[in-house]
């Protein structure tokens, strides 16, 4: 998914730090994208340009030939570092899905290891350290996993925060995961949080 600039043509781009140049920003998914909108665009409104491996090859041919010659999958908003990939590397649609799997990996792993961080401090006593853990997951690595947001959920029971407890159901309630908040429900009722992933 890359974003259309409302009322013009052309798609968004940003420009990199170090050298100046344009930079083309595409998200995995919507939720990514409105992120990025909401974090970091001001000015005119957006649209999603939604696109398929075949249709993102093509247009990162065409903007090289606009002199935009990279791209970066899932950008984080809230990170001033990120990482650039060549568009000249992206010749065939198998190549722009095997450099979304390398990157969707990576984010998988990073999401595994910080979850697994956040869920063994809890469970020795150190919520508040876990409960950090994981908000910092959500805002820099995934704000979709449901896994973060139970062990939110739980955390919050543990603590007594009403606030963090809410949080964590409405995310859970916007992505229509409905067995994870039963789950959460359920921690909820008998005040007893285990601090497991399942939904």
């Amino acid at each position: 998914m890359e974003l259309l600039a409302a009322g013009q043509a052309g798609v968004v781009t940003m420009t990199l730090p170090e050298s100046g140049s344009q930079c083309l920003p595409v998200f995995s998914t919507p939720f990514r994208a409105a992120d990025y909108i909401r974090t970091l665009l001001r000015g005119p409104a957006v649209k999603y340009l939604w696109s398929s491996p075949l249709e993102l090859v093509g247009t990162l041919r065409d903007l090289s030939g606009m002199g935009i010659e990279q791209f970066a999958l899932d950008r984080c908003p809230r990170c001033n570092i990120f990482t650039a990939i060549g568009s000249a590397s992206i010749t065939t649609a198998d190549a722009a899905v095997n450099c979304w799997s390398i990157w969707k990996a990576t984010e998988l792993a990073r999401l595994d290891l910080y979850l697994s961080y956040a869920r063994a401090s809890a469970r020795t006593g150190r919520l508040i350290e876990a409960r950090e853990v994981v908000l910092e997951t959500v805002a820099h690595v995934s704000l979709e996993d449901p896994r973060a947001h139970l062990l939110l959920g739980q955390i919050a029971v543990a603590l007594q925060d009403q606030a963090l407890l809410r949080e964590a159901k409405a995310f859970l309630q916007f992505f229509q995961l409905d067995s994870w908040e039963r789950r959460l429900d359920e921690v909820v009722r008998a005040r007893s949080p285990d601090f497991e992933f399942t939904g």
